[in-house]
C-alpha cells in the first residue's frame, strides 16, 4: 500500500463519496475509483458498501482506517519536523485567548520582536478551549492560555498564575458600588458572555450550577470587543478575566464572594519536540509574567 493510496482511502472514508473525495484531493473521480479498486484487490478486503453513489465503510475498512490515520499523522509530523530542521529558525505558532492577549501581545509584538526579528511568530487569538484543542492536534507549538488541568491527559500544563474572573458592568449599574457579590444576587442579571470556546463560560456555568441557578445569558459572542460594546450599550453585564478589562474600558469589576479563579499558563503537547526558538519564546513569556506580577505587587 502506497502513501498515495492511504491518502485517497482516508479521504474517501471521511467524505463517504468518491466525487467529493476527488474534489478535495484535486484529482479526477476515476483516479480515486481505480485506486480504491486496486486497494481492495491488493488487500483482499471488502472496504466499502456501495449503494449507488453513496458508500459506507465496512468493519474491515474501519479497522484499516484507524491504522492508516495513525500513519498519515506520523508522516505529516515528519514533514513538519523536516521543514523546521531545514530552516535556521522555526516558525513559532502560539495560541492566546483575547483576555490574555490584551496584556501580553503589546510586549510580544514590541519588545520581543525588536530583540528577535529573526523569529517568525504566528499568534492565534482564540478561546482557551479552542487553543488546547489546537495544541493537542499539534497545529500549534504551544498556548499561553487559561485552562483546566483535566482538559486532556495528552497535554502538559505549566501554571504561571491564577486568573480571577469578575463581574464586569458599567459604573451606573445599581450594583456598581458593591465590593463583592453572590451568585444569588446575580441570578436575574442579563449577561453578555464569551462563548463556549472560552473557559470563563465553563467557570460561570459551574458557579451558577453550584448555587442552584442558571445564568441569564442574552447573547454569546466569540469576540471580546463585541462583549464590551454590548455592556457599554447597556444590554447587560458580563464576566471576564481580570486582565482583560483595561482602565480605558471604563468598567467596574466586582469579585464574587466565593471568588472565581482559573489557571493560566503554558500548555504543550506531551512528547512533542520543542525547538530552540519555541523554548526561547516560552522562556520570554515566563520572564515577562514574573516581571508583570512583580510590578503589580509593588503597585499594591
Amino acid at each position: 500500500m502506497t502513501l498515495v493510496q492511504m491518502r485517497y482511502f482516508y479521504e474517501v472514508c471521511q467524505w463517504q463519496n468518491i466525487t467529493k473525495a476527488a474534489e478535495h484531493l484535486h484529482v479526477s473521480q476515476p483516479t480515486v475509483t481505480v485506486a480504491m479498486q486496486a486497494l481492495e484487490a491488493e488487500t483482499g478486503l471488502n472496504l466499502f458498501h456501495r449503494e449507488g453513489r453513496k458508500i459506507t465503510v465496512t468493519a474491515d475498512g474501519a479497522k484499516l482506517l484507524s491504522k492508516v490515520s495513525y500513519i498519515l499523522t506520523e508522516v505529516a509530523r515528519l514533514d513538519d519536523e523536516i521543514r523546521d530542521m531545514a530552516h535556521r529558525h522555526a516558525k513559532v505558532r502560539v495560541a492566546m485567548p483575547l483576555q490574555l492577549g490584551v496584556v501580553f501581545l503589546p510586549h510580544i509584538f514590541g519588545e520581543f520582536r525588536a530583540e528577535h526579528p529573526e523569529i517568525e511568530l504566528e499568534i492565534i487569538e482564540t478561546g482557551g478551549v479552542s487553543a488546547l484543542q489546537m495544541v493537542e492536534e499539534e497545529k500549534l507549538d504551544f498556548a499561553l492560555t487559561n485552562y483546566t488541568a483535566d482538559f486532556s491527559a495528552r497535554l502538559s500544563y505549566a501554571k504561571l498564575f491564577d486568573c480571577e474572573c469578575t463581574f464586569v458592568t458599567r459604573p451606573d449599574h445599581p450594583l456598581a458600588a458593591r465590593h463583592a457579590l453572590s451568585i444569588g444576587e446575580l441570578k436575574d442579571e442579563p449577561l453578555i458572555m464569551l462563548d463556549s470556546k472560552f473557559f470563563v463560560d465553563r467557570l460561570v456555568q459551574d458557579a451558577y450550577g453550584r448555587a442552584g441557578e442558571k445564568p441569564n445569558v442574552v447573547h454569546y459572542s466569540p469576540y471580546l470587543h463585541t462583549v464590551k460594546n454590548l455592556v457599554h450599550a447597556g444590554i447587560g453585564s458580563t464576566f471576564l478575566a481580570r486582565p482583560s478589562v483595561l482602565p480605558t474600558d471604563g468598567f467596574v469589576q466586582i469579585p464574587l464572594i466565593d471568588p472565581l479563579f482559573i489557571n493560566s499558563g503554558l500548555v504543550t503537547k506531551k512528547g512533542r519536540q520543542a525547538f530552540d526558538d519555541v523554548r526561547l519564546v516560552m522562556n520570554y513569556l515566563r520572564a515577562l509574567t514574573k516581571k508583570l506580577l512583580d510590578a503589580k505587587e509593588k503597585a499594591e
